[in-house]
């Protein structure tokens, strides 16, 4: 398995292609798990231009951005801080949630940022992860480069994965998986936005969007997995 590379200040147009097109994803479900679990105090992990966080405050949660990318913070809401999800500068037993969406697969070993959130989290905190499967989008298997192919943490693996890490006594690990027809490429611009985010250049996802016979609806799989970290059930 290898790591997904990290491409966001070379080509941060194919990260925000995600944006161009509307559709249903995982924060607004996750802000909602932080919210009823109770956090006050979030990081944002790998958080890119502030997906998360820009939903936190209207839930009365004062949120931490931290990435890597340049080019992502430029444009993430403050406050954001540039550093490495496996050495979070944060103080140990210090925030009620930690969130790492869609960014654990960019390590060569997804545990050590696993256990840089659990070391952060107060007794009871609840971390939150997610990634794909490696057969979403099996629609589009012909056509998307190195489909099916393995990452550091796909959602087939990705509760095991942090069990391995929240498995102290009185830690728990739950994983809401999806498999679904959640998406509808309803043009060949939605196509082309959905193919950037899957790794193809600009000129080549708008020639092979066209190609396709649209609209179309696309079988999404993955998970969200949430560890929480032994001592109360909440963290207020």
């Amino acid at each position: 398995m290898k790591p997904l590379s990290r491409d966001y200040d070379a080509d941060p147009g194919r990260f925000l292609a995600t944006d161009e097109h509307a559709h249903d994803d995982v924060h607004p479900y996750v802000a909602a798990r932080f919210a009823a679990a109770g956090a006050r105090t979030v990081l944002d992990v790998g958080g890119g231009h502030g997906r998360l966080a820009q939903l936190l405050p209207a839930l009365s949660m004062r949120v931490l951005l931290i990435d890597l990318s340049t080019a992502m913070l430029a444009l993430a809401p403050r406050p954001a801080v540039q550093a490495d999800g496996a050495r979070l500068p944060v103080a140990d037993a210090s925030v009620d949630a930690v969130a790492a969406l869609y960014t654990l697969y960019h390590y060569d070993d997804p545990r050590p940022p696993i256990l840089a959130a659990r070391r952060v989290l107060r007794p009871g905190g609840l971390f939150a992860a997610c990634a794909p499967n490696r057969d979403s989008t099996p629609e589009l298997a012909h056509v998307i480069p190195g489909w099916g192919t393995g990452t550091t943490f796909d959602g087939e693996d990705a509760e095991a994965v942090v069990a391995s890490v929240f498995n102290a006594p009185g830690d728990t690990v739950e994983a809401d998986r999806w498999d679904g027809p959640l998406v509808t490429l309803g043009s060949a611009a939605d196509a082309a936005a959905f193919l950037r985010v899957h790794r193809l250049g600009q000129e080549k996802a708008a020639a092979i969007a066209a190609t396709l016979d649209l609209p179309m609806t696309l079988t999404m799989r993955g998970c969200v997995v949430y560890g929480r970290k032994a001592g109360t059930e909440d963290v207020r």
